[in-house]
C-alpha cells in the first residue's frame, strides 16, 4: 500500500514536471532580479583600536611599603561596549545620518526604537579577547559600519568612534575630577589631624620638658655613669685615708660631705619626679614610650599627608590630561569593494525556499486528492459533523 502511495506520488509530480520547471525558472528570474537589480550594494568601513590601558598599579611608597595610587583615571574596556550599545551613541548616530528617513520612519510613532533595532545591521562592535576560563580580557575593538555609498560608510566609523571617544575621554576626566575632591578632602581632615597631634605633642614637651627624650635620656646615663664613677673614686679615697689615719680628719670630713652629695644626686637621678631638661632614669623609663607613640603618630600622619599631597597632584594632572586613552591601530579608509550582499547566496537561498514551498504545495493537493479518491475524505468530513 505505501508503495502503490510512492508510486503513485511520483506519477503526480512527472505529470505536474513543466509546472515545477516553469515554478523554477520563475524563482530563479525573480530571485536574480531582487539580488542584482532591487538590492543595493553595501560598502564596509573599520578601525580598530586598543582599549584603556589600566592605571590602577601604580605604587606609591608610604614608610617603605607600597600602596595603590588614589588618582587612577581612564575607562575600562568594559565600559566602551556600554557607550557603544547606549541610546545616546545611537541616537547621535540616527540624528547625524539620518537614518529615520533612511528607513522611511518618518510616520512611526516609535521610529527611534524601530531605527535603533534596524541599526545593528549597519554598525557593529567587535571585540578580540585573551584568555580563558572566565578569565579573558578585551584586546583590542573592531568598529565596523556598512552603507550604500563608500564615503558615507568611512564618515560613518569616524564619527561613531568619534562619539566613544569623547565619552571614554570624558568619563576619565569625571572620574580624575571626583578622585581629585575626595582626596583634597582627606587632605584637609588629614591635616586637621596633624595639627591636634602636634599641639598635644608639643604641650607634651613643654609640660614634661621632654624636647628630645632619646638624647635627654642619653645624657641622664651619662651623667649618672660620672656621678657613679665620681662616688666610687671618693669611696675609695676614704677608705685609703681611713686606713692611714684612726681619727676625724678634715680631708676625711670633707670627702664624708661630698660622698653625702654625690648619693643624694645619684638618687636623684635615680627616682626623681621633677621634670628637667636632663630627667632622672625613671622618669626617662615613663616618658619615653609616650614620647615615642605621639613623635611616631606624628610621622606617620606626616607621612600620610605627604602621600595624599601627591596623590592630588596626580589626579589635577589627570584632570587637565586631554588625550585620547583610546589608541587606534588600524584606521579607517575608503572602501573600494563591495562587502554585501552576497548575490548568488541569496539566489540560491530565494529559489530553494519557494520551491520548497511549491513542493509542499503539490504534495497537500496529492495527499488531499488520494484521500478524495479512496473516500477517506468523505468519513473524516462525516466523523467532523457527527462530532
Amino acid at each position: 500500500m505505501g508503495n502503490n502511495i510512492f508510486e503513485a506520488f511520483f506519477v503526480y509530480l512527472y505529470r505536474k514536471r513543466w509546472l515545477l520547471i516553469a515554478n523554477f525558472i520563475v524563482m530563479f528570474a525573480a530571485a536574480c532580479v531582487y539580488a542584482f537589480v532591487i538590492l543595493k550594494k553595501e560598502y564596509a568601513a573599520s578601525v580598530t583600536f586598543l582599549p584603556p590601558s589600566s592605571e590602577s598599579v601604580s605604587p606609591v611608597s608610604l614608610l617603605n611599603f607600597t600602596m595603590p595610587s588614589l588618582s587612577t583615571g581612564g575607562g575600562s574596556s568594559d565600559q566602551i561596549e556600554v557607550i557603544f550599545n547606549s541610546n545616546h551613541t545611537k541616537r547621535l548616530i540616527i540624528d547625524e545620518f539620518g537614518f529615520i528617513e533612511y528607513f522611511k520612519l518618518e510616520e512611526s510613532p516609535n521610529k527611534f526604537a524601530l531605527a535603533s533595532r534596524r541599526l545593528k545591521r549597519y554598525v557593529s562592535l567587535r571585540v578580540a579577547e585573551k584568555g580563558g576560563l572566565g578569565m579573558s580580557r578585551a584586546v583590542s575593538y573592531t568598529l565596523s559600519c556598512y552603507h550604500h555609498s563608500p564615503d558615507t560608510a568611512k564618515m560613518m566609523v569616524d564619527f561613531t568612534f568619534a562619539v566613544i571617544d569623547s565619552a571614554v575621554r570624558e568619563i576619565s576626566v569625571d572620574k580624575a575630577r571626583r578622585n581629585r575632591q575626595f582626596i583634597e578632602r582627606q587632605i584637609e581632615l588629614q591635616s586637621e589631624k596633624m595639627d591636634s597631634l602636634q599641639t598635644a605633642f608639643l604641650e607634651f614637651q613643654n609640660v614634661n620638658k621632654a624636647y628630645n627624650m632619646p638624647e635627654q635620656a642619653r645624657l641622664s646615663l651619662k651623667i649618672y655613669a660620672d656621678l657613679k664613677a665620681t662616688s666610687l673614686m671618693n669611696e675609695l679615697r676614704l677608705s685609703s685615708l681611713k686606713s692611714e689615719f684612726s681619727g676625724t680628719t678634715h680631708e676625711i670630713a670633707e670627702l664624708r660631705r661630698n660622698q653625702r652629695v654625690i648619693d643624694a644626686k645619684l638618687k636623684e637621678y635615680e627616682t626623681g619626679n621633677d621634670p628637667n631638661v636632663v630627667p632622672s632614669l625613671d622618669l626617662s623609663t615613663r616618658l619615653m614610650p609616650e614620647y615615642g607613640l605621639m613623635a611616631r603618630d606624628i610621622e606617620v600622619q606626616n607621612q600620610l599627608v605627604l602621600f595624599l599631597t601627591r596623590e592630588c597632584e596626580q589626579a589635577r594632572l589627570q584632570e587637565s590630561k586631554d588625550i585620547s586613552p583610546l589608541i587606534v591601530v588600524d584606521p579607517s579608509f575608503v572602501p573600494e569593494y563591495k562587502i554585501r550582499p552576497a548575490r548568488l547566496t541569496i539566489v540560491l537561498k530565494i529559489v530553494l525556499a519557494a520551491n520548497l514551498l511549491f513542493l509542499g504545495a503539490l504534495t497537500h493537493l496529492f495527499a488531499l486528492s488520494h484521500a478524495k479518491r479512496s473516500g477517506k475524505l468523505d468519513s473524516l468530513l462525516k466523523s467532523i459533523k457527527q462530532d
